[in-house]
């Protein structure tokens, strides 16, 4: 299999990157929202703090034409002996052994760059899926649910029964709205709400905490602004001390802007306990539906273990829509 890493800058690389990705979709999504030219570049260039994942197309050979989508992610800011990775064959082109090929580059790439542990996604409840995984060794370790709020369809005096609650039990802390971009000072005071999404469960996957600082922060909102996206950060702040107790972050992008995408919302160790999850995203969605009245779903993604988010979010009105697992290999040769 020949791998060409796909340009930013190509047009043509870029078109065929999404008509895969969205042949695959239509397949395998059980309710796809089709990939945009705009929102992939922005991916291909800047990536989630400007180290962006390698994005390939794979071909049999130098006169075919791409059959899968290869992409694969070192981190460099920690959890060093790590690549994730992700093949993407075109439903034409399956059961043709490509897979299998691709993951053996996956793995021999991995070794090349000393990276003993590999994690590659896959839907879940998917027996051709799992049978392959666990032909190359790889172990079911983690799964994760997609799902969407429909914004027509919520209950409107549920949610302000909810908030109600919320703001009972949060009395010692005020909400606010974050403009973009934020100043490094105030991106400081992010540092521990942001690490602890630490704290989320993982299933069994193997991994270090990740490593946040104002640099890492300061690059992800620049990625942000890069892609077009726009954002929409909520923070929760003590009274008495004025700690950052915990955020929300919402985005979308004007390519799609009747889809919004929920970010991280997590609130530091010591906060626990006051609805603040539940405060902080109701207050989004309010600032939502002042801002960007035209959004019709909001996507969420929670490890299946994350109950505690989950409730949450079903509260709110999420329905689940999809699972994906991630599988793990390890290696002792590193």
């Amino acid at each position: 299999m020949e791998l060409d890493q796909v340009d930013p800058d190509d047009g043509d690389q870029v078109a065929a990157l999404v008509e895969l990705s969205n042949a695959a979709a239509a397949v395998d999504d059980p309710d796809p929202w089709p990939e945009q030219p705009e929102i992939m570049v922005g991916h291909l260039r800047y990536g989630y703090d400007l180290h962006p994942r390698d994005f390939y197309l794979a071909r049999p050979d130098a006169s075919s034409g791409p059959v899968a989508l290869v992409t694969i992610e070192m981190p460099t800011r920690d959890n060093l002996r790590l690549l994730v990775a992700e093949i993407i064959v075109h439903p034409d082109h399956r059961r043709r052994g490509y897979g299998t090929q691709l993951a053996a580059e996956i793995v021999r790439r991995a070794e090349a760059a000393g990276r003993s542990t590999i994690w590659l996604w896959a839907r879940s409840g998917d027996p051709a899926a799992a049978a392959f995984a666990d032909r190359l060794g790889f172990r079911a370790a983690s799964q994760d649910a997609r799902r969407r709020q429909t914004l027509s369809a919520v209950d409107e005096p549920t949610i302000d029964r909810l908030y109600v609650q919320a703001r009972a039990a949060s009395s010692d802390y005020v909400v606010e709205r974050l403009p973009q971009p934020v100043g490094d000072q105030l991106l400081a005071e992010l540092l521990a709400v942001t690490a602890a999404i630490n704290d989320a469960p993982m299933g069994t996957l193997e991994f270090e905490d990740e490593l946040f600082d104002v640099a890492r922060l300061r690059d992800m909102e620049t990625a942000w602004r890069g892609k077009g996206m726009r954002p929409y950060r909520v923070i929760a702040r003590h009274r008495k001390t004025g700690e950052v107790a915990g955020h929300t972050l919402v985005m979308l992008h004007p390519a799609d802007p009747t889809h919004a995408f929920q970010g991280d919302t997590t609130v530091a160790r010591e906060h626990r306990g006051h609805k603040l999850g539940l405060l902080l995203k109701i207050e989004a969605m309010r600032w939502l539906a002042e801002a960007e009245p035209q959004i019709e779903v909001i996507e969420t993604w929670n490890n299946v273990d994350n109950t505690f988010m989950i409730n949450v979010n079903e509260a709110l009105g999420y329905q689940l829509s999809m699972l994906n697992t991630t599988y793990e290999l390890i290696s002792t040769a590193n």
